[in-house]
């Protein structure tokens, strides 16, 4: 890692802007799709020092925005929030939705996202003699559910479950209290540090959701 800017914080914002831009564009010659569910991330969490394991549950929120590209099929880019035990990300993503049945009644409906995780939410720590900091890394989450029609045929109600795989990493730096602008020549400490160490995260979860779509 050269430095600590916000630099993934900043790209998953522009990358967001600009194929929400595609999405929105192509969706008016094709029918707009969107899918926006509700709720929970079941999973574990282990002791890093005992090695001991416990449930955990957490607040999950998905918005899908995709156009139809053929009868059955949806593509776009979603956006959530992952309400973790000790960090909050923003997945964003790119989609698909496949819808199995016939139309105008319950369907099954299947899903997958990819992409990564933004951390601009999570609050940095800041001490005199050091600060720590959380970076969002690659996500992935297939899903499967069922789609139900309402009787307007304009929104419906789908009930999903999903997969998530998502990495996250957690720095604490150490700073160089005797040369803070000195930056040692091939380091990849940022400017400011001494130390600074590095922890990996995989989290990965069963998530329930239910939402709307239309």
């Amino acid at each position: 890692m050269q430095s600590k800017s916000p630099k993934m914080k900043v790209q998953f914002l522009f990358l967001f802007i600009y194929f929400l831009a595609i999405t929105t564009s192509y969706a008016q010659e094709k029918a707009y799709y969107n899918q926006t569910e509700l709720g929970v991330m079941i999973g574990k969490v282990e002791d890093q020092w005992s090695g001991t394991t416990e449930d955990r549950v957490g607040f999950s929120m998905l918005t899908f925005h995709g156009a139809w590209v053929a009868r059955y099929h949806v593509v776009g880019l979603s956006l959530g929030y992952d309400n973790y035990e000790s960090v909050k990300i923003i997945p964003v993503a790119f989609g698909w939705r496949g819808f199995f049945g016939d139309e105008g009644k319950a369907q099954l409906i299947g899903g997958f996202d990819i992409g990564g995780g933004s951390t601009i939410l999570q609050d940095e720590e800041k001490t005199e003699w050091g600060e720590s900091w959380w970076e969002g890394g690659m996500m992935l989450s297939p899903s499967v559910g069922g789609f139900f029609p309402g009787k307007n045929g304009k929104t419906s109600l789908t009930v999903t479950v999903a997969y998530k795989r998502q990495e996250v990493f957690q720095y604490n730096g150490t700073y160089d209290q005797v040369n803070p602008a000195l930056q040692i020549a091939n380091s990849n400490l940022p400017p400011g540090f001494s130390y600074l160490t590095e922890t990996n995260y995989l989290l990965q979860s069963m998530v329930l959701r239910v939402g709307l779509s239309f």
